[in-house]
């Protein structure tokens, strides 16, 4: 192990917390940023090149890319959960044996999810009553995207996996790379090349690859104790299981959100396609917000299942508090950010007058909202971090549930407003029923340390 990994741990496992937090968020928020502004330079070059059509085309694809993602995303996720318990317990032999597993039980579950997405996006697009000229240009770029998803898979799995070793920082960078190169190769095939669609997702795939690459090879570089030598690289069945346990669950929760958000976008269908552009564009909107409290929330989780893999129960508890603290502050500038300026946000990615209208209406309406996502974030990280997912998820599938039902009664009435209020309603029931119960988990621990100690 070298020199600066193992002071990375010993910050972990001894440092400040509010300080260790901060310091090994901010790569994962950045990190978060510009993974973002993969799809915001989508949207943004699509709409000021292409024009409504193609805009709107990316904007209807996006919840069935996003189910994709957050399958594959929330699985690497999961498995970061098991591979930082493993760190903090220094157990390298057992972290080998799930690298292997994890890396080729989820590059065969990709392909599987590419497939489906090939055989089953178009018809869902139809049965969204989705014009044929906007679900042509969305099928252009989604079957681009599931072509290269080995790629997205990649990258996420062996960024995680450097996260939970307490590197934050190499990710970040790879991904600040990778998202200029893919800013100047989207204005060059879309811009001057005249690709249309496939131009952004030929771009998009391409630095998905390049993200991929550079992530393994920084793996091998600096994780050499768990470098899979050749006849290494195999299944362990009964580990598989384990790994299955942590990531089916943080996959499903990441899923069900967008499966959502999908539904809602269906009911939109009939308020015509520039509101369900701005509603899609708030949503991206929103999708960047979030890297904030998704980053810190990410970086508690290392912090707290390395400890929690270390048997530190009372440092756990502390690094829980730190979290709070920083997304109450979070969740109040971005409220007073997305009351203020809604307008010069979703402007970024159209002119039209009705698409920035409705994506301010929601915006502009969700500002009020953001503390109870905020900190359900932070709850569930709580949880993660000590492998609760199953929790975590059932939670999610609630609070979704609660939305879709809500809005499906509210929009006719209220509009997009009724989206927003039966969106905070969701939030509001997780943070509710996951706030209560990590009071009485925080209980326990505390009790458990006062007697270990």
């Amino acid at each position: 192990m070298g020199a600066a990994k193992k002071a990375k741990n010993e910050m972990i496992l001894s440092g400040s917390p509010m300080k260790t937090v901060l310091i090994f968020a901010v790569p994962i928020v950045l990190g978060n940023v510009f993974q973002q502004l993969y799809n915001i330079v989508d949207a943004i070059v699509v709409g000021n090149y292409l024009g409504d059509t193609a805009l709107a085309g990316i904007s209807v694809a996006t919840p069935i890319m996003d189910i994709v993602n957050a399958l594959i995303i929330g699985g690497t996720l999961g498995v970061g959960v098991l591979t930082a318990m493993l760190f903090g317990a220094g157990n390298t032999d057992r972290l080998k044996t799930v690298h292997s597993t994890s890396v080729l039980g989820g590059s065969v579950i990709t392909i599987l999810l590419a497939a489906v997405g090939f055989a089953f996006s178009g018809a869902i697009l139809r049965a969204q009553g989705t014009a044929p000229e906007v679900c042509a240009e969305a099928l252009r770029y989604l079957h681009i995207i599931f072509a290269g998803l080995i790629f997205c898979f990649l990258y996420n799995y062996y960024a995680a996996l450097l996260r939970s070793s307490g590197d934050s920082r190499t990710p970040f960078i790879v991904l600040l790379i990778s998202s200029v190169l893919h800013a100047l190769m989207d204005i060059l095939f879309t811009g001057f090349l005249g690709m249309g669609v496939i131009g952004v997702a030929v771009s998009t795939v391409s630095c998905q690859a390049f993200s991929a690459v550079l992530c393994m090879m920084f793996t091998r570089r600096r994780l050499g104790e768990i470098r899979l030598k050749r006849g290494a690289l195999h299944i362990n069945w009964a580990e598989g299981k384990n790994v299955l346990n942590y990531a089916w669950a943080a996959a499903l929760q990441q899923a069900v959100i967008c499966i959502g958000r999908l539904l809602i976008q269906g009911m939109l269908t009939g308020l015509g396609t520039d509101t369900v552009t701005g509603y899609n564009m708030g949503i991206r909107t929103e999708q960047f917000i979030f890297c904030f409290s998704q980053g810190f929330s990410a970086a508690m989780v290392v912090c707290i299942s390395q400890n929690y893999g270390h048997g530190n129960i009372a440092r756990m508890r502390r690094f829980h508090g730190c979290g709070l603290i920083i997304v109450i502050v979070l969740a109040a500038i971005v409220g007073i950010v997305c009351r203020t300026v809604p307008h010069v946000l979703i402007g970024v990615f159209s002119k039209t007058p009705s698409v920035i209208r409705a994506g301010v209406q929601y915006t502009g309406t969700m500002a009020f909202f953001y503390i109870f996502s905020f900190l359900g974030e932070i709850t569930q990280g709580f949880f993660r971090s000590m492998g609760r997912l199953r929790l975590t998820m059932i939670a999610s599938l609630l609070q979704v549930v609660l939305r879709v039902i809500l809005s499906y009664f509210l929009i006719p009435v209220l509009g997009i407003t009724g989206i927003c209020l039966a969106v905070a309603a969701g939030w509001a029931l997780l943070t509710l029923i996951e706030g209560a119960y990590s009071i009485k988990v925080s209980r326990k621990l505390a009790a458990k340390a006062r007697s270990a100690a």
